[in-house]
């Protein structure tokens, strides 16, 4: 990658110089006519242009600004005016960047990542193909948009089930960052009291009993990169307090210590639960679900993308010897819930490559899901959705029950309102109360959908 920076200011090219990669290729201009000769002769993939150059009242760099557009350059205009007319020109030029000088750690860490998703194919090539692939239409969508928040300092939320590849989004999310420092990652729920306390930031010697040493939290370790927290919903209100604090203002005492630490870290938390429900019972505290949830994203459960099955299954088996289907035994694998999502579905993967089956039949299925250790506690409910009964109450569960089973039968009846509602066998009134908070008839593919609606009603 090719950057040029025209600014009169030695100090001010040294802070965005500064700010990237060595191994750029970096070439500065410091005045206008230097600028004006390099963006002519020389192809740059980024330009960063100041506006006002060479000590002239005329804004110079509003020239060169269209001069780097013509020739495609990624331009990024930094400036001290703030004048709204002035931005709008620069916009006007093509300019896709406009920011004012002042934090240039966070303003080109952003401009790097909004050119590289500005590249034809940067999506394809490094996030869903690499990354987290998918042949879903929906979860795709979805993950595009959820690339466009990559690139700032938003901290993510992922809601989803066990077992749907939280941590795995979580990682890649951070990967695509470009974040300099590492992706740490912790499981609130595997720890408590002072042991969470302890791994979150760190301890001095002597702070409490078994303390025989200074330890580094994990806070402190995510320093440039992303601290990743699993299950936060399980972590305590006192813990919460702690992070809240510790997000705001990006430092922290660690256990025993009055000695400030700094860390400048990226967040994304993941969770099963309802945090909304949550902070209504009093678990959860409202601000730091304010604090933590700059972007949501669902990871949807296997069963909502069944077409993803047999691509995750055999790029698991890739790595051992070859295996083969019956036409019974894929059936019976695409039409299985998968309660335990692409974890259970990796350690079928693990299964087979150990039984040393090479013709996979019906049975090596039937015999899987018998023994998959998926427990009921009456009828049709699992364990896992037992405890989730457990934690949010039986109407909650019974609510997000039938609003996920309505969202599946449009996804699956192309959102066709009448197919679906004919297929879950359901009156009108209950299709509407599950779907009147998101449901939007307007953007449905089908035009005659809008007549059913009224029909309906």
């Amino acid at each position: 990658m090719k950057v040029l920076i025209v600014d009169d200011s030695k100090i001010a090219r040294l802070n965005i110089r500064s700010q990237l990669d060595e191994n750029l290729s970096v070439l500065e201009a410091a005045t206008f006519e230097e600028g004006l000769l390099k963006i002519r002769n020389f192809k740059f993939d980024i330009c960063y242009i100041d506006l006002r150059l060479d000590n002239s009242s005329k804004l110079r760099g509003l020239e060169l600004v269209e001069e780097a557009v013509k020739k495609g350059f990624y331009t990024v205009v930094m400036t001290s005016i703030e004048d709204e007319k002035v931005i709008e020109e620069a916009y006007e030029l093509g300019c896709q960047d406009v920011y004012i000088k002042g934090n240039e750690k966070e303003h080109v860490y952003e401009t790097i990542g909004r050119f590289l998703l500005s590249k034809e194919r940067f999506v394809e090539d490094h996030f869903l193909k690499d990354s987290v692939p998918t042949q879903n239409k929906k979860y795709k969508e979805d993950l595009k948009k959820l690339l466009k928040m990559i690139p700032t300092e938003l901290p993510i939320c992922i809601l989803g089930e066990s077992g749907t590849g939280k941590s795995h989004l979580a990682r890649a999310i951070h990967e695509t960052s470009r974040r300099k420092g590492q992706f740490i990652e912790i499981n609130c729920a595997t720890f408590s009291g002072d042991t969470l306390k302890s791994e979150l930031f760190g301890h001095v010697k002597g702070s409490f009993t078994g303390a025989i040493g200074d330890k580094q939290g994990k806070l402190q370790e995510a320093h440039n990169g992303t601290l990743f927290l699993d299950e936060i919903g399980s972590m305590s209100l006192e813990m919460q307090e702690g992070l809240l604090k510790a997000l705001e203002e990006k430092s922290f005492y660690p256990l025993g210590s009055n000695k400030l630490v700094k860390s400048d870290f990226r967040i994304i938390c993941a969770t099963l639960d309802d945090l909304e429900i949550l902070i209504k019972s009093g678990k959860f505290r409202f601000d730091l679900f304010q604090r933590i949830s700059g972007y949501t994203f669902t990871q949807p459960p296997l069963r909502g993308r069944r077409e993803d099955i047999f691509p995750i299954l055999k790029n698991k088996l890739s790595l051992s010897r070859k295996i083969v289907f019956k036409e019974e035994a894929k059936l019976a694998i695409e039409s299985y819930q998968w309660p335990g999502n692409i974890r259970e579905l990796l350690r079928f993967g693990e299964i087979l490559t150990a039984s040393g089956v090479g013709v996979v039949k019906l049975d090596d299925i039937q015999s899987f899901i018998k023994s998959s250790g998926t427990k009921k506690t009456a009828g049709i409910v699992h364990e896992e959705q037992f405890e989730l009964i457990k934690m949010i109450g039986l109407k909650a569960f019974i609510d997000q029950f039938m609003a996920e089973a309505i969202r599946m039968g449009l996804e699956i009846n192309d959102n066709k309102i009448r197919a679906t509602i004919k297929q879950l066998r359901i009156p009108n009134h209950t299709f509407y109360k599950y779907t009147s908070s998101n449901f939007d008839p307007i953007n449905f593919k089908h035009s005659k959908n809008k007549e059913e609606i009224h029909e309906l009603h």
